[in-house]
């Protein structure tokens, strides 16, 4: 009997061992090889509801004149569609035709000076030549004034002259000799010379001079704002007699580039997984209950997340949240959209979701 009592202990402590380590052995396995495996290609099938808004496949531009000044004239209205080149508004320019005039002035100015450069450059050889002439003078001069005063030396020895004749002699001596010393200082200094150098500097001048005019020019022309494409303009900001300057708080005119209207939807962090481009899509206005259904299509999920395109705080919406921009295509007729209207689209395939859409447009 007191055998079997020792024996009990040690089974006791094995059979604890083992419901303490099967459980741990079990849970590990069902953690390793029972759960079910995911299936990530399922999420894109989950259907994606955002917000978005109307837009061209070519962003609104907001138009402004490159310079400062008053609106002269005004010449299209809001809702007008124009074709590229077609003047939108003018700004007084008579300041800067006044600038062209000046520009003209100063390129005539420099036009003479370069002719004239030209004509020094032509005529250099000659004075060259006249100056070499100049030193042959001025040294023949010297020689006289030196030998007469070698003779009338001989003279005073003999007292047929005077004093004064001899003092006479030799000033005209001295002041040949200078006078020879400034015509060959002058003659080496002319050989140094590069009259071409004068002429590159008059045509440089020149073409600084023209330069000059195109800007101006360019000026007046810059002040007539032009549609920089086919498109239509959705506001105008400024009015005749209306102060403006580049930079403003306000652009001039709002255009809208000719182009397909697309959604430019707004995705939250964590719905990028689950869209792709080519996926389907249906889009509503977000605030019409009776709003018909466009389908539509991925066409392309930016690759970074920033914050909303839309800068005022609007009733429903947090801008300060940041987003992927989605972009979606339109089918069928869109001619009641407008732009900056928001829209609701539901991304992915939604067996459930009103499949009556409006048509697409004939081909």
């Amino acid at each position: 009997m007191n055998e079997g009592m020792r024996r009990w202990p040690g089974v006791g402590w094995f059979l604890l061992f083992v419901m303490l380590v099967a459980p741990l052995l079990a849970l590990s396995w069902w953690l390793r090889y029972g759960r079910p495996p995911a299936t990530p290609s399922e999420l894109p099938e989950l259907t994606v509801v955002c917000l978005g808004r109307v837009d061209g496949l070519h962003p609104v531009a907001a138009l402004d004149v490159p310079l400062p000044g008053r609106v002269a004239e005004v010449f299209v209205s809001e809702g007008q569609e124009v074709k590229r080149g077609t003047p939108l508004l003018q700004l007084e320019d008579e300041a800067y035709r006044l600038r062209v005039r000046e520009a003209e002035a100063a390129r005539t100015a420099a036009e003479l000076e370069k002719e004239a450069a030209e004509q020094d450059r032509r005529a250099w050889p000659y004075r060259l030549a006249a100056q070499q002439t100049a030193v042959a003078a001025a040294r023949e001069r010297y020689e006289a004034a030196r030998k007469l005063l070698e003779e009338k030396l001989k003279a005073g020895k003999l007292q047929i002259i005077g004093s004064v004749e001899l003092l006479m002699a030799e000033s005209e001596v001295r002041q040949s000799q200078k006078f020879l010393e400034a015509e060959e200082s002058r003659w080496r200094e002319m050989q140094v010379i590069n009259p071409d150098l004068k002429v590159r500097l008059a045509e440089t001048r020149y073409q600084s001079a023209q330069i000059a005019v195109l800007q101006a020019e360019k000026a007046v022309r810059d002040c007539v704002l032009v549609a920089p494409s086919d498109g239509v303009v959705l506001r105008v900001q400024v009015q005749k007699g209306e102060t403006v300057a580049p930079g403003g708080l306000q652009s001039a005119l709002l255009f809208r580039p000719e182009g397909p209207l697309i959604i430019r939807a707004e995705l939250e962090q964590e719905f990028i997984g689950r869209v792709r481009e080519g996926m389907p899509a249906w889009i509503q206005d977000d605030a019409r209950v009776d709003s018909p259904i466009w389908k539509g299509r991925v066409l392309r999920v930016a690759r970074w997340i920033t914050r909303k395109r839309t800068a005022p705080v609007e009733p429903g919406e947090w801008n300060e949240s940041r987003v992927a921009e989605c972009l979606i295509s339109i089918e069928g007729d869109t001619a009641g959209l407008l732009i900056g209207q928001r829209m609701r689209v539901h991304i992915g395939e939604n067996r459930s979701y009103p499949t009556t859409v409006l048509p697409s447009n004939p081909r």
